[in-house]
């Protein structure tokens, strides 16, 4: 009755509204005769150049519109859902990799997946792990493996490489490369001992019975950069942090032997939401893309 009421209203005609609802002239007319009689008021005004609204009939028109509005909503929403591609994709990560690689990969997934939104929160590398493991989020992402025993799938989205600053006064700033044999007594600003980072230049130091002169502690590899460029030390941290950084106020070297991790998205191997299998086989369809510029924010 109400497409009726609605096909008459926007063509003029019942002759007009029935060749567009495919039904007889008659049928129009008897329905839109019931119609006004169960209302109560006519709601067209019938004369030689058609049917035109009432008063009554425009007002009615009006909440019609919004309910066939909100049906259109509804059948959107249907469809979606069956595509498994309606609902929201929770993720969590370190902040290196929430707002460099990941963020970016998020970012492009929601543009293409307008009616997907997404949820991402920061933590350090054990919440990540525990989140997923809990399942409040469908997904996570640390630089490195994951432990040993923990049943999770991990899926490369990136690397990180580990690089030499030094301010563009240092006497190591105009090498093309450096072993890290020849860093014995330099000042060394580095991570802390929980950052993967730090636990690879602690195994350096190690294997290569290197001996700082002094070391600074910095909770952020943008601290790391910001304190060898204000003082005579050097620090190590990724080459995208260099990046970030206003040209000329630091040089990266290459280190020797060089040193990089893979960045693993990690996720439950069971109990998959469609909107994570929806987002994992996006995923797999960018792998012959070029990489996202990962961002310029530091943990």
């Amino acid at each position: 009755m109400l497409e009726i009421f609605r096909a008459i209203a926007e063509t003029g005609s019942a002759t007009r509204a029935a060749n567009r609802l495919n039904i007889t002239q008659p049928s129009v007319t008897r329905s839109i005769g019931t119609f006004e009689k169960s209302c109560g008021f006519r709601l067209f005004d019938r004369g030689r150049n058609g049917m035109t609204l009432t008063p009554e009939g425009e007002v009615l028109l009006a909440s019609v519109e919004r309910s066939f509005a909100g049906l259109r909503a509804v059948q959107r929403t249907i469809g979606e859902i069956r595509g498994g591609l309606h609902g929201t994709l929770w993720a969590t990560a370190i902040p290196v990799v929430a707002e460099g690689v990941l963020g970016a990969l998020l970012g492009r997934f929601a543009r293409e997946n307008p009616q997907v939104s997404v949820n991402q929160h920061v933590a350090p590398p054990e919440l990540v792990l525990n989140r997923i493991l809990a399942g409040e989020v469908d997904m996570g992402a640390i630089i490195g493996p994951v432990p040993i025993g923990m049943k999770l799938a991990t899926v490369p989205i990136g690397e990180r490489i580990m690089t030499l600053v030094v301010a563009p006064n240092h006497r190591l700033a105009d090498r093309d490369l450096v072993r890290f044999s020849e860093l014995d007594g330099e000042i060394f600003v580095m991570m802390p001992r929980a950052h993967n980072i730090r636990s690879t230049v602690d195994a350096m130091l190690e294997e290569f019975g290197v001996r700082p002169g002094m070391i600074h502690e910095m909770g952020s590899q943008r601290s790391v950069a910001e304190v060898v460029r204000n003082c005579a030390g050097i620090g190590f941290v990724d080459t995208e942090i260099v990046d970030s950084m206003r040209p000329g106020s630091l040089v990266a070297v290459p280190l020797d032997p060089p040193a990089s991790w893979t960045i693993n998205l990690i996720h439950r191997r069971d109990d998959r939401s469609k909107v994570l299998t929806a987002f994992l086989d996006w995923l797999a369809g960018q792998a012959d893309q070029p990489a996202a510029n990962p961002g310029s924010v530091d943990p």
